[in-house]
This record gives C-alpha cells, sequence and structure tokens, in this order.
C-alpha cells in the first residue's frame, strides 16, 4: 500500500488547492522522529469535496491541519490559489487566512466560554475592521439564522448551555462569516449522536451549495465522508494508499486496506456483497496493530498487517498508479473483482489488468 508518487493529480490550472509531496514529521526522544505524514499529494477543484478516511494515527488530521501551517510541514508545497503557503510568513500568510478555515471535532472546547454567541460568531470581522458594529451584528445575525439558530434567542448566551450539536453549528456560523473559499471539516461529526449528524451533514452540504465552498471533510467514518464527498484519498501511517471518485471506490475498492475499511464498516448487506473478494473465501487483513509512525515498516507500510503481501513489498515502495477513471492506488498485487455480467453493466471496475503474483 502506502506508497508516494504524484499521478493522482490533476492540472495546476484546474486546481484551487495542489498538495505535492507534503512531509510533516515531530521530534521524538532520543534523536527519533514521528513520520506523521509522508510524501501525500492531491488536489482539490473549486466546489469539490475532498474526503480523507483512514484509522486513528494514520495522519489524516494532521495533514488537514498542515494545509493551513498549523503546524507547518516539514517539506512539500501546499499551493492555494498557485501561491505556496509554506513560503510565506507574517503578515503575507495572515492576509490568506480568511480565505481558510477549519471546524474542529469538538466545538465546546474550540468556542471560548466567557463570550457569548453573538461576539464568536461577529468576532472575525472585528479581527479583520469589517463593517461597522452594526454591520457584524446583522452578519452574526444572518449567519446563526443560516445554521437555523434565531440571533435574539441564542446571541447573549454562552457556549455551556447548549448542546454539542447546537456548539457544532455555531462554529460553522463563526467559520462562514468571512465568506471562506476552502473549509477544513476535521471530523465534524465524530462527537454527535446518530441523529444530529444527519442534520450537521445536511447543513453542511446546504452551505457548500449556497455560498460555493470547496471542503476537506476528514473522517474515520466511510458512510459519512460517502454521503459528503466527490472524491476520496485513503490514508495509512502517514501514507496515500488510494485515490478514487467515491462510487468507484465503494463500489471496487483496489486496495487491500481499503477493502479492509470498508468490510469493517457499518454497511447494508448488499453493499458488502458487492465489495471485491467479498464472500466465501475473502482475504482478512491480519491481526496485528499498526506499526509505531517512528519506525515504519520499509517498502509498503501496510504490508505487516496485508494478506496479500510478498518479499517484493517489504523491499519496493509501490507508487500510486492509474487503474481506471479518476481511480489511483498505490499497490504492487491490487485487488480485481471477478468479472461477472452484472458488474460490466453496473461499469464497478473499469481497471487495467494487474501484474500477477
Amino acid at each position: 500500500m502506502a506508497g508516494s508518487g504524484t499521478a493522482q493529480l490533476r492540472s495546476e490550472k484546474e486546481a484551487l488547492l495542489r498538495v505535492e509531496e507534503l512531509v510533516v514529521e515531530f521530534p521524538a526522544p532520543k534523536g527519533q522522529k514521528v513520520h506523521a505524514v509522508s510524501n501525500v499529494s492531491f488536489d482539490l477543484v473549486a466546489g469539490e469535496t475532498l474526503g480523507i478516511v483512514g484509522e486513528s494515527g494514520c495522519g489524516k488530521s494532521t495533514t488537514g491541519r498542515a494545509i493551513l501551517q498549523l503546524p507547518r510541514p516539514t517539506s512539500g508545497k501546499v499551493l492555494f490559489e498557485g501561491v505556496d503557503l509554506t513560503g510565506l510568513k507574517g503578515e503575507e500568510l495572515r492576509q490568506v487566512r480568511p480565505k481558510m478555515q477549519v471546524i474542529f471535532q469538538d466545538p465546546i472546547s474550540t468556542l471560548y466560554p466567557r463570550r457569548t454567541v453573538g461576539e464568536l460568531v461577529a468576532e472575525p470581522l472585528a479581527l479583520w475592521r469589517i463593517g461597522t458594529p452594526a454591520e457584524r451584528t446583522e452578519r452574526a445575525r444572518q449567519m446563526l439564522a443560516e445554521v437555523s439558530l434565531d440571533y435574539d434567542d441564542v446571541s447573549w448566551r454562552r457556549p455551556y448551555e447548549f448542546s454539542i450539536g447546537q456548539c457544532q453549528r455555531i462554529s460553522i456560523a463563526r467559520a462562514l462569516v468571512l465568506n471562506p473559499r476552502i473549509i477544513v471539516c476535521d471530523e465534524p461529526v465524530s462527537a454527535l449522536d446518530v441523529s444530529v449528524q444527519a442534520q450537521i451533514l445536511n447543513l453542511l452540504e446546504e452551505m457548500k451549495e449556497r455560498y460555493g465552498l470547496t471542503m476537506i471533510f476528514i473522517s474515520h467514518d466511510l458512510a459519512v465522508v460517502k454521503n459528503v464527498s466527490d472524491r476520496l484519498m485513503v490514508m495509512y501511517l502517514g501514507k496515500t494508499c488510494e485515490v478514487a471518485a467515491a462510487e468507484s471506490l465503494y463500489t471496487a475498492p483496489a486496495h487491500p486496506y481499503t477493502r479492509a475499511l470498508l468490510m469493517a464498516a457499518v454497511v447494508s448487506s448488499r453493499a458488502v456483497n458487492r465489495l471485491p473478494g467479498a464472500g466465501l473465501g475473502a482475504e482478512t487483513e491480519k491481526e496485528t496493530e499498526m506499526p509505531s509512525p517512528i519506525r515504519p515498516p520499509s517498502g509498503c507500510r501496510y504490508r505487516t498487517r496485508c494478506p496479500r503481501a510478498s518479499e517484493r513489498c517489504a523491499t519496493e515502495e509501490p507508487v500510486m498508479r492509474k487503474i481506471g477513471e479518476d481511480h489511483f492506488v498505490a499497490c504492487h498485487f491490487p485487488i480485481r473483482p471477478p468479472i461477472t455480467p452484472e458488474a460490466k453493466a453496473e461499469g464497478a471496475w473499469r481497471g487495467q489488468p494487474d501484474e500477477s503474483r
């Protein structure tokens, strides 16, 4: 699995955001390094939603924050509107920040408890000296109405007086008040009840359509990501293993790790039966823990858990390659589903023949 390469990148002219060979490392004891993100590349076109999925510790949240330069990447490029953010400092970087906002996993901890909701939503406008006090109040009123909250009812209250779902709505209103071009949603519904999750997801979709937003949606829940994403990127131990259009990845996962994630997700039996290799004789992931990001395995980082791993996987790192229309995988031995009349009719697999083991 986990490999490098830029085959999945589209034209620079068409991309609003383009991330090239992103590396994020953190210091560890005894002079070691935590390899949180290693040579990750992807892009976003205006109006698109990219879902980034993977288990805890795979580097997806670090990737999202590194795009915002929080923290600064160790190396690589983050091109936003053609400008490399990694080369900006001070006031130059500050001028870009209103265009890129973030919604965090725990909304209550991101809302200052001593300020009222009205102050919290209008604060970005005050910091950037946009409009008069009356105009800022009117803008805050408008944004709270957009997330189905009445300004007169909530503006004088403080965050601890609301449920976590209401706090997330307030966070969304605050993120949108400056009219950003990109929003990074870092597991925004993982702490919510299922019914509230659906409300927040529907709200994000409405806001995307209304304001023409471009989003990066980070989650470990594949069912959630499928509902909001146009394109998906699967990560494991700091590396990219598969990039594909959402429907293509769900109906024909090519990477063993992607398939393992899908089989572990709560999906309908019909969806499970359509997955490549599902049913009798299906390969199962080895029962081992994720390796340490301080000492990742050589070659393919997923090989210690992969049922298809060979000696080649230990010595040669796989590189991203195209296997179908907007479908890319970093694996020496990608999964090929049986070519049945039904699969052919549905177009579930458009990949080219891969190497034989």
